[in-house]
């Protein structure tokens, strides 16, 4: 999804990415944090390198998580594919209360109930409740 590309960069320098200069970067200037690239435009991206998956970036050096975290959605209206990679970028990310919760995605119907509560505006701390509770069962 794209946003006004000066809000992106206010965006990324506020979430801590550092600036820097890249004449193979997008107007001559990349963003950094922790090593990994802020995206801008995902789809754009996947185009100029040639990519089909998200993965492909995360193994190339781009931050993935922050993208649908912070860009990736808008006004609270998310389909489920978008839900689910919102879902996978929080599990991914080191900020999230769903860091490292990597057996949520192996499990279908948790991971649906994840999906289905996401579209509904739920967030973070909803999903994660939610899924300790299933498991308990």
């Amino acid at each position: 999804m794209k946003k006004d590309y000066h809000k992106n960069v206010e965006l990324a320098l506020n979430s801590g990415f550092e600036e820097s200069r890249n004449e193979k970067a997008y107007r001559g200037k990349c963003y950094k944090k922790d090593g990994l690239g802020w995206i801008h435009d995902i789809e754009a991206l996947k185009t100029s390198l040639n990519l089909d998956e998200d993965e492909e970036l995360r193994h190339k050096g781009y931050d993935v998580g922050s993208y649908y975290y912070y860009v990736g959605y808008r006004d609270g209206v998310v389909d489920k594919e978008t839900a689910l990679e919102l879902i996978k970028a929080s599990i991914h990310s080191d900020n999230s209360i769903l860091s490292g919760r990597f057996e949520l995605l192996k499990n279908k119907s948790i991971l649906d109930g994840m999906i289905n509560l996401f579209c509904e505006g739920y967030r973070e701390e909803v999903l994660s409740n939610y899924a300790d509770q299933i498991l308990k069962k």
